[in-house]
């Protein structure tokens, strides 16, 4: 066990250490306010302070772990072991950097709170963060930078034994629209068929025409084929549905159409359900609680996982609202325009909301790669695509922790602009799975 001494605990402290001692690794410890106690302990031992406080080995902490009131922007930096790490500060025995005040800085997503996104444009993507600034925003820190701590520690603490979480894989499927020309009403299919025309796309209107009249399946109705995948490699996908008022930027499918809600209807038997907040709802979150219970009434049971459609996540008023709402994890954690680690973080933590200090039981499920961030955003070549993110799969099988994707029934169809893009999905789930 590893004893470590601070002399006066606080929340920030006590999750920053639970992150890196119970999360990105495991490792039992103790945390004592007792300067006595911690002389006196044969254990391994640290301690975390302002200042030097023993002969043992410690850390000067950041005056943000300790001032609960503080919010950093943008930290200092350092390189140790080849690894920039943030937070540089005096050590005795130990890496030179605050481990805690790094990690909490991170995984808390302090840099986002003081960007407050009016709309899907003004989102925080990868180009705004600091990771993706220094170049590490496709490696797992966290991980990386409390391994290096351990390691030191073990040089001074032989028989300090520790572990990295085990692995697995959980394939997520947006489901922004179930269809790409039916059941859209005569206004949205018109429209549809005025812009292919416009842009002289003679397939298109072919291919609208077959399906709307029956004589072909819509190809973004492929839920049969998703599944024959999943189960082909012994998975279970989650399911985020759309169901939210049809506007500008929430352009789904009504789930009072019979065929929506018997899909949905289907699908719950077998795989988990969660809810595809509109953007809609972000200025009027009771929008949120009415698409639950939308989605509650077709699948028959309680909703408690969720994703924000477009990631449009503010901190910390988005997480705010959906716990009122009852939702109990959240899948947003990426940026939409390039996969990696946006909390730094291979697994699952508690959301820790700064305005209020208090760690809640609302976890936060980091997901690492999406499909629309290699094709759209980067316009990255399948060849470059699949490059990219293996690279994010081996960070995570070598950690530990949780893999999660993010692909849409679209991107999986095979159709248009999405040719072969299945191709991409099925090597990262071989990748995956074949650790």
């Amino acid at each position: 066990m590893l004893l470590i001494y601070t002399p006066k605990l606080n929340s920030r402290i006590e999750y920053a250490v639970e992150v890196c001692f119970k999360h990105a690794f495991k490792l039992e410890y103790r945390i004592t306010t007792d300067l006595f106690e911690f002389e006196k302990s044969d254990d391994p031992c640290l301690w975390y302070a302002q200042e030097k406080v023993s002969g043992k080995p410690g850390i000067i902490a950041d005056a943000m772990m300790t001032d609960e009131k503080i919010i950093i922007n943008s930290p200092g930096r350092t390189i140790i072991s080849n690894m920039t790490v943030l937070f540089p500060t005096e050590s005795f025995m130990l890496p030179k950097f605050d481990l805690f005040a790094a990690t909490f800085w991170h995984v808390t997503r302090m840099e986002e709170y003081g960007h407050f996104a009016k709309d899907a444009l003004t989102r925080f993507t990868s180009e705004m963060s600091i990771a993706r600034k220094i170049g590490i925003l496709q490696k797992p820190a966290v991980n990386i930078w409390t391994e290096i701590f351990l390691e030191e520690l073990k040089l001074l603490y032989p028989d300090l034994i520790f572990d990295k979480p085990g692995f697995k894989y959980i394939p997520t499927i947006d489901v922004d629209s179930v269809f790409m020309y039916k059941s859209k009403g005569f206004f949205r299919g018109m429209g549809g068929a005025v812009r292919d025309l416009f842009k002289k796309d003679f397939d298109a209107v072919k291919k609208r025409i077959r399906v709307v009249t029956g004589k072909e399946e819509d190809p973004w109705f492929c839920f049969d084929k998703i599944n024959d995948l999943h189960t082909k490699y012994e998975l279970s996908p989650y399911y985020f549905f759309l169901v939210g008022r049809f506007g500008n930027l929430d352009r789904n499918i009504s789930p009072s159409r019979t065929t929506v809600k018997k899909l949905i209807a289907e699908l719950v038997k077998n795989y988990t359900i969660g809810i595809h907040n509109s953007y809609r709802g972000n200025n009027h979150p009771k929008i949120w609680n009415k698409e639950l219970r939308i989605l509650k009434k077709i699948t028959g049971q309680e909703i408690f996982s969720s994703r924000q459609h477009y990631l449009f996540v503010r901190f910390p008023y988005t997480y705010e609202d959906l716990i009122v709402e009852g939702i109990k994890r959240d899948f947003s954690m990426v940026y939409p325009d390039m996969p990696g680690f946006r909390m730094g973080i291979t697994v699952p933590v508690p959301f820790f909301n700064l305005k209020t200090n208090v760690k809640t039981d609302f976890w936060l499920y980091p997901t690492m790669i999406m499909d629309a961030g290699l094709a759209k955003y980067q316009n990255l070549t399948k060849e470059e695509a699949t490059t990219q993110c293996l690279g994010i799969v081996n960070y995570t099988q070598k950690y530990g922790g949780t893999l999660i994707t993010l692909w849409h029934n679209e991107s999986l169809s095979g159709y248009g602009k999405w040719d072969g893009w299945e191709k991409v999905y099925e090597t990262i789930i071989k990748s995956a799975v074949e650790e």
